[in-house]
């Protein structure tokens, strides 16, 4: 989860709010308190509201909770005088381009700061690491319009930020930091995306590196923000919470024109958007008995509106709201969270634990006895340690429509991945490492997706082998079925050719046991072998 950092001295003047306030209602917003000191708190909060990346959003949102400010913010788009002209080169690596100007700023180094910050948990978050969108934020007064975006040769040279020199784009991707972490994303480009305006400046080499000459300091005024993409919608996402955050910084926002061929498209948008609120979807979640006039209070403490068709006026920058399920839950944070007193169930009946949850528990004990350390992984994956790092064949995979960050994109269809991932998060750790995992998993089951309880173990040493793994195996299985398995040689992604066996109990097939395949080990960076085994739970019983 992403952390920001606040001045008390700042929040406190944006806000008028006392320190104890600030403290006291923060959580009551979805945000976690990291740290607190004499001058600053550090705040954790959701990817999913990306405009709480800057204290400004923050500070919006606060506002509204305590009843300052109420309603959706207004924000204006004066008509500016750049415009972007888009060579049809681009189409093939990154197609879009949304562009806005914001002049009149104060730039304070807090300021810069929050805007970098912003600019870094954007392309962590929705812009997917780059790979969807990436941001640049450029001093405009040193630009002459209007700008080009097209693609240039490997061998076209310009002075990155942070160089004091010419380099070629191929130098740029080869020897700076940025290059070497970014530039998988245009590694199969046939030619490279420049943004430069009408003097041959060159803004930025998305999404890779800005240029140094429209580098932002303390000195700069007016600001050219640029977002190019590959998913046109994520782009203008990503304009609309900066171009809020730079208008509540005291800027005044210009629009800009952006030519492509056949097409001309005026940015930022920052007219709000609509949803159908049900107010009876909302009580149920909520679990209030709210009448009209009481949740269209709720809402305008939430910075939202309702007009008089029923219709949710939503901020442009408010892009996690996808569901009037979303509604309902700001109707609950408007309200108060802090208000909704706990209702408990009439019966007087005593409860007890699930059945199968308890068997779940009595395994993992087990596996916990025997000398492995339980971890805790998602359900969703990515596809990188899932498929790639296997080099599993993508076909089945089960995608997550519209997912807020990459490395959670997949429902993962094995718990193995999830242990390599640790593994390789833990190399510093003295070996042997024995780590497990009673989760789920999830299969396409015809047009349904089946749930199933599983249990992996993995063991990483240097004596590490199909021997040991089969040990520990035999020793569960017998405990908890009283009976040994049987193996017999098979096949499987993760396990090494001959080196792997299929585990049958009283005939059926529960699951495989093996080493894992030594490229697997290399590609997740580790250095010694890697023993264990998956197998269905639901089929013990």
């Amino acid at each position: 989860m992403p952390v920001l950092k606040i001045y008390f001295s700042r929040f406190q003047k944006m806000t008028g709010l006392t320190r104890e306030t600030i403290v006291d209602r923060l959580p009551f917003l979805g945000l976690d308190i990291e740290g607190e000191d004499a001058d600053a708190i550090r705040i954790e909060y959701n990817p999913n509201r990306a405009d709480f990346s800057t204290d400004y959003g923050i500070a919006r949102a606060l506002l509204g909770l305590v009843g300052k400010e109420l309603g959706p913010p207004e924000y204006h788009v004066r008509k500016g005088r750049f415009s972007v002209r888009v060579s049809s080169s681009v189409a093939h690596v990154r197609p879009y381009i949304s562009c806005a100007a914001a002049t009149g700023l104060r730039m304070e180094d807090e300021t810069i700061r929050q805007l970098i910050s912003m600019q870094e948990d954007l392309h962590n978050g929705i812009a997917r690491r780059r790979k969807k969108a990436a941001i640049g934020l450029h001093n405009m007064d040193v630009l002459k319009p209007p700008l080009s975006y097209e693609c240039r040769p490997a061998t076209f040279e310009f002075t990155p930020l942070g160089s004091d020199r010419k380099m070629s784009i191929r130098q740029v991707l080869g020897e700076t930091e940025t290059g070497i972490a970014y530039g998988h994303i245009l590694e199969k480009a046939k030619g490279y995306p420049i943004l430069s305006d009408s003097a041959g400046t060159v803004l930025s080499l998305p999404p890779i590196i800005n240029g140094s000459a429209t580098k932002v300091d303390t000195s700069t005024k007016n600001l050219l923000v640029d977002v190019t993409s590959t998913d046109r919608r994520i782009g203008d996402e990503a304009l609309a919470i900066i171009c809020a955050a730079l208008s509540d910084a005291g800027a005044t926002v210009e629009s800009v024109e952006v030519e492509y061929t056949g097409e001309r498209v005026v940015t930022p948008d920052l007219s709000p958007t609509t949803m159908k609120f049900d107010e009876t979807l909302a009580k149920k979640m909520v679990g209030l008995d709210l009448d009209h006039s009481e949740m269209v209070a709720c809402l305008g403490r939430s910075r939202l509106g309702l007009d008089k068709q029923g219709y949710a006026i939503i901020p442009r920058y408010r892009v996690d709201i996808l569901h009037p399920v979303d509604l309902a839950e700001e109707v609950a944070i408007g309200y108060g969270l802090d208000k909704i007193q706990p209702l408990y169930p009439p019966s007087k009946e005593p409860g007890s634990l699930d059945m199968t949850n308890s068997g779940l528990d009595r395994i993992s004990e087990s596996v916990a006895m025997a000398g492995f350390t339980e971890t805790m992984n998602f359900d969703l994956v990515d596809a990188t340690s899932l498929y790639s790092r296997f080099s599993r064949s993508p076909d089945l995979r089960i995608e997550v429509e519209n997912p807020r960050t990459i490395e959670h994109s997949i429902l993962r269809d094995s718990i193995v991945p999830s242990l390599m991932a640790a593994l390789a998060r833990n190399v510093q750790a003295a070996y042997p490492q024995r780590i497990y995992e009673v989760g789920r998993v999830f299969l396409r089951d015809g047009e349904r997706i089946a749930e199933r309880p599983r249990l992996a173990a993995l063991s990483a040493h240097s004596g590490s082998s199909y021997s040991e793994a089969k040990m520990y195996l035999e020793a569960l299985l017998l405990t908890h079925t009283g009976e040994p398995p049987q193996t017999r040689p098979a096949e499987h992604w993760a396990f090494a050719e001959g080196r792997t066996a299929e585990v049958f109990v009283r005939g059926k097939s529960v699951g495989y046991i093996g080493e894992v395949r030594p490229s697997a080990v290399a590609a997740f960076g580790l250095d010694v072998p890697v023993s264990g085994f998956e197998i269905d739970l639901a089929t013990l019983h």
